[in-house]
């Protein structure tokens, strides 16, 4: 029987839910940090096109939201926010290290490429060996891993799960909610993709552009989050 507050099993309730946790997903997956994330990792390096990117990023981010929702359901883990917290302040570094990227491919793109002369997005071949492609693979499922337990990912995927009644409906929320999230990056990356791929073997100065711009948009949503980090941090002081 459900206690009092919570959902209970419906059809109506059940399609209410998956379109809400649809729609989470794809809020979730616009955030700043997020976009910005993935163009660093498109553009710096496209040993891997910016939809496999996005694939495996997702694919990480829903194993981390299912890891912490079985911690929190199952074990009655009440650490997340900590978790969150520290994993917010990665993501703000992990920022840094693909801006720094950016504006060192950039500068070798102007080194190496005369004004005019075709240039590849990332600085680099279109094919590399298979090495740094499973190592550029990896990458995205890891930092898929970071995004999934940062604070905002355990507002919005975890906290609805206490208004849930039982597993069933609590899984089909955290099902629907990492599906929106992909559907999000996915189109993100595909719309990321077809601007690089127009981009390859024009002017250099478009490929310097783009990088540029990705190392811009990695300073400035790192610098949103430490800022909100930093507020959140005197508000409970």
């Amino acid at each position: 029987m459900p206690t009092p507050g919570t959902i209970a099993f419906s059809f109506d309730a059940v399609w209410q839910l998956a379109a809400l946790g649809v729609w989470f997903g794809l809020v979730h997956a616009l955030d700043a940090d997020h976009l910005a994330t993935l163009g660093g990792l498109a553009t710096n390096d496209r040993s891997t096109s910016a939809t496999a990117y996005a694939l495996r990023w997702s694919l990480g981010h829903a194993a981390a939201l299912a890891a912490a929702a079985c911690a929190v359901l199952a074990l009655g883990f009440g650490g997340m926010a900590a978790i969150g917290g520290a994993a917010e302040w990665a993501v703000a570094g992990v920022l840094l290290v693909l801006a720094l990227q950016s504006f060192r491919g950039a500068a070798r793109v102007r080194a190496t490429r005369p004004l005019g002369a075709a240039a590849t997005v990332g600085g680099g071949p279109a094919e590399s060996p298979p090495i740094v492609r499973r190592r550029s693979s990896i990458r995205g499922w890891w930092l898929g891993l970071l995004h999934g337990g940062a604070g905002s990912a355990a507002v919005l995927a975890l906290l609805p799960l206490a208004a849930l009644d039982g597993l069933g409906l609590s899984a089909l929320y955290l099902a629907c909610f990492s599906g929106g999230v992909a559907a999000g990056a996915l189109a993100f990356a595909h719309c990321l993709g077809r601007l690089l791929g127009a981009a390859a073997g024009r002017d250099a100065r478009l490929a310097r552009a783009l990088q540029g711009a990705a190392g811009v948009a990695a300073v400035l949503a790192g610098a949103w989050l430490v800022q909100e980090l930093l507020a959140g941090g005197l508000e409970r002081l």
